[in-house]
């Protein structure tokens, strides 16, 4: 069964890139597809061990697909995080800190008012008694 899933495999997986430069992109891909493999190592290793499965044809099966879903998962995390990450460098620097120093503000507010509504509700409470 290896013999006809791994070409599969290797046909749904050949056109993903995260990086332009190939050396980088065939590094990555080699953790990405060794992070894949482990991650469908252990499952179909736990099915056997659970004996939900059995035979090496389901195994298999199970293992490729794990296996796929596993490196898409992962590649579709990375490119996110490389995207965040390039969008993040894009914004200047001033902009970060004039929003760094909006959030201070209304946070600085927010707890100002909050205080102030809790101890009026105390003198309240006080006040009822």
């Amino acid at each position: 069964m290896k013999e006809i899933l791994k070409p599969i495999f290797e046909w749904l997986t050949g056109n993903y890139n995260l990086f332009d430069n190939p050396i980088y992109n065939y590094a990555a891909m080699a953790i990405v597809a060794f992070l894949a493999f482990q991650i469908a190592w252990s499952i179909v290793g736990s099915l056997y061990a659970n004996d939900l499965i059995r035979g090496r044809t389901v195994g298999s099966i199970i293992h490729w697909s794990v296996r796929f879903i596993a490196f898409v998962i992962i590649i579709t995390v990375i490119s996110v995080i490389i995207w965040l990450v390039k969008f993040i460098l894009l914004i200047p620097v001033w902009i970060w800190f004039a929003l760094l120093g909006i959030l201070v503000i209304v946070g600085i507010i927010y707890k100002h008012f909050l205080t102030k509504r809790l101890v009026n509700k105390n003198k309240t409470r006080n006040q009822s008694y």
